[in-house]
């Protein structure tokens, strides 16, 4: 589609799609969802204006243009900007269906999933912050704090800081094995890192979100 000749947003188009495609799973949502390619495996934009948006997707080995346009013009970087998270957010809804647990046609992201639904979550939070803090400040003034301290013992809450950060350390290794060796090319650096800290923190429910998403891409990549 030829843009206009004084188009607002076409300067801004190299920096909008750098952006963009820096999430990738957004941009693989549209073109499953707006492009109609439900079994795309990848997707990259490679124009924007202000009247919608160019995407290349690679759909079983072939690679596919596709248009996908706005609802109305674009005057400014900012609508154009909010314009995209409000088709991200009905993309998502659109290839998940009514439940949310379902992934549905919606492509995996490999950031973080915070586990906030399991209750072991808070409870191990809570005891790694309260043994840590015990541990190096036990001159406390809290008094529910020294009440633990002195219902336990200071070996005690020792003992709990030391068994807690192994068994942490221990699961955020296998954390590095299903990011780096069973889901490689998938999890970049930084997603490595963050899901290391976050299970360091919150434990196995972490790993009980990481480990299904990994072996699904090992099982992709095997297809």
């Amino acid at each position: 589609m030829p843009r206009r000749a004084k188009d607002p947003i076409a300067e801004y188009s190299v920096r909008l799609c750098e952006y963009m495609n820096g999430h990738p799973t957004i941009v693989l949502s549209y073109a499953r969802y707006f492009g109609e390619y439900p079994e795309a495996s990848k997707a990259t934009m490679t124009a924007v204006d202000q009247d919608g948006f160019d995407v290349t997707c690679l759909d079983h080995g072939q690679e596919q243009e596709l248009r996908v346009t706005f609802r109305h013009s674009m005057h400014a970087v900012s609508q154009v900007k909010d314009a995209l998270m409000a088709m991200a957010k009905e993309a998502k809804t659109g290839l998940r269906g009514d439940d949310p647990n379902n992934p549905g046609l919606m492509p995996d992201s490999p950031s973080v999933i915070w586990p906030y639904n399991h209750p072991v979550t808070w409870i191990s939070i809570c005891v790694v912050l309260t043994a840590y803090y015990l541990e190096f400040f036990p001159n406390t003034t809290s008094p529910i704090l020294q009440w633990i301290l002195q219902s336990l013992g200071a070996s005690t809450i020792h003992y709990i800081y030391i068994s807690v950060t192994l068994l942490h350390f221990v699961e955020s290794m296998v954390s590095l094995y299903f990011t780096a060796v069973v889901g490689r090319d998938f999890f970049g650096p930084i997603d490595i890192v963050q899901w290391f800290m976050l299970i360091f923190v919150c434990g196995y429910p972490g790993l009980l979100e990481l480990i299904p998403l990994a072996n699904r891409q090992r099982k992709q990549k095997e297809e």
